[in-house]
């Protein structure tokens, strides 16, 4: 795929850094804090998926979870996910959130391949 690499790594660096901050408080021997980080070919997409094992978003913000200022961090900016989601915008790709029940959440980015010349 062609990508601003700069810009790729900032849409993984907020990604991790989100399910990193949603694990923050999570210790426990039973329930152990997880971040996986996947990507692999979706047809004529790549997809790349962070997900962890925290509390998730909370549902009255799904709606408006890409909107800058959008936070349930207390010293967080609301910043991050807008972010991603312009330069995903901007890749010509998307962006996807989801919360799984009792196993936190999951951010899939898809984006083009590039066409053969």
């Amino acid at each position: 795929m062609w990508a601003d690499g700069a810009q790729i790594r900032q849409v993984i660096h907020n990604l991790v850094q989100n399910a990193q901050d949603a694990l923050e408080n999570m210790r426990s021997a039973a329930h152990p804090p997880a971040i996986e980080v996947r990507t692999e070919l979706a047809g004529d997409r790549v997809r790349l998926a962070v997900s962890d094992n925290g509390g998730g978003f909370p549902e009255e913000l799904m709606a408006r979870i890409f909107e800058p200022y959008v936070t349930t961090k207390p010293k967080g900016t609301g910043l991050g996910l807008a972010i991603v989601k312009k330069i995903i915008d901007e890749h010509h790709g998307s962006v996807a959130i989801e919360n799984r029940p009792a196993r936190g959440a999951s951010v899939t980015v898809l984006l083009p391949l590039a066409k053969a010349a």
